[in-house]
């Protein structure tokens, strides 16, 4: 059974598996450019804050490997005599903070629930994503368009 299986089973051609590296690397460079986008300048208020929580996920495939891991850090703070609990921070070097420490965070003046850390709000802090992304969309077009050129002479 097993051998008509593999038997009845069709292969990817090497065309369209360029087309697809080609899609792939072009969904990831596009992902990087939005990334870079990211803009907190307006968050130019500051406030000190104390870790409440720092929730670590591991991540692992289907053998029980370890492939990735995801950190999420809670802060608790006071603005104008209003409390804040719980609030996810967000930004550059999130994960470098632990339980008990205190930190200053920065928000927008009008949306004090939302906190980042303050290096993230420095002009050109995802610049680097930006530009990479770049790169990496120019190269996913070029993979995208020879894997479609070579569909054509395939056929």
């Amino acid at each position: 059974m097993m051998a008509k299986l593999r038997a009845t089973r069709k292969r990817l051609s090497p065309q369209a598996s360029v087309l697809g590296v080609g899609l792939i690397v072009l969904l990831v460079g596009c992902v990087a450019l939005f990334v870079g986008m990211t803009d907190y300048t307006d968050h130019t208020e500051r406030v000190e804050a104390t870790v409440e929580e720092r929730d670590v996920d591991i991540e692992r495939d289907s053998d029980g490997d370890r492939v990735g891991k995801d950190i999420t850090v809670y802060v608790d703070y006071t603005v104008e005599q209003e409390s804040y609990r719980d609030m996810q921070l967000y930004g550059l070097g999130t994960d470098d903070y632990h339980e008990g420490e205190s930190l200053t965070v920065a928000y927008a003046p009008d949306e004090p629930e939302h906190v980042v850390t303050p290096r993230s709000t420095e002009p050109g802090a995802y610049d680097l994503a930006w530009y990479a992304g770049l790169v990496v969309v120019v190269v996913g077009v070029v993979i995208t368009a020879v894997g479609g050129v070579m569909m054509r002479l395939r056929k």
